[in-house]
């Protein structure tokens, strides 16, 4: 399997954290790509030019890292079904939008100051904190295995870090920050770091 990737990417980084722990990470071979100057192997893996993809030997490539991971927990014989499954996603979809959010921020502010719309950054800043007091509020109990929707939660908190860290989201919701803590100390967390590249 080639995984099309990028380091910074926090959807990159929660397929990596799904295959590591699934133990199918030795089966990936992993091919650096910046989507803003894609190369056409990963323009025919990804015709949004989005990362990450995944090219799998005989069969159609793989996009979007929700598709990527299921395929992953297929693969592995690892996916939940009915009501928990739902739960998952449903608690994965929270990090996701959170991660969402803060990517557009991140690109917005990369927009010349004239350019930038404060109705759509304040907006996406709303979305995160709506996403925190969420978590705050009780999803964060929930997420005392190590699954999907912890790796999620995880990559996007993590994301906010790394990349908004004006956002003093630590302070205001200190049980999601305790558990946040205590997941950044885990082996796949750390060998997934974008600093550490």
């Amino acid at each position: 399997m080639q995984l099309y990737y990028s380091i910074t990417s926090p959807y990159t980084r929660k397929v990596l954290l799904v295959a590591r722990h699934l133990g199918l990470i030795d089966d990936i071979e992993i091919v650096p790509v910046n989507p803003l100057e894609p190369a056409a192997g990963f323009l025919e893996a990804n015709p949004l030019s989005k990362v990450p993809a995944l090219v799998v030997e005989g069969e159609p490539a793989l996009f979007d890292s929700r598709v990527i991971v299921e395929f992953l927990l297929d693969r592995a014989g690892m996916n939940d079904t009915g009501r928990a499954k739902t739960e998952i996603l449903k608690r994965q979809a929270l990090a996701d939008g959170m991660t969402d959010a803060a990517l557009a921020i991140v690109m917005e502010m990369r927009r010349p100051a004239a350019e930038r719309s404060d109705y759509w950054l304040d907006r996406w800043r709303a979305a995160i904190e709506r996403g925190l007091a969420h978590l705050e509020d009780g999803a964060i109990q929930a997420l005392e295995h190590w699954r999907l929707d912890a790796m999620a939660t995880a990559a996007a908190l993590d994301y906010l870090c790394f990349r908004l860290p004006e956002i003093d989201w630590q302070s205001k919701y200190p049980a999601t920050a305790s558990w946040f803590e205590a997941a950044q100390k885990r082996d796949d967390m750390v060998a997934t770091d974008p600093r550490g590249e």
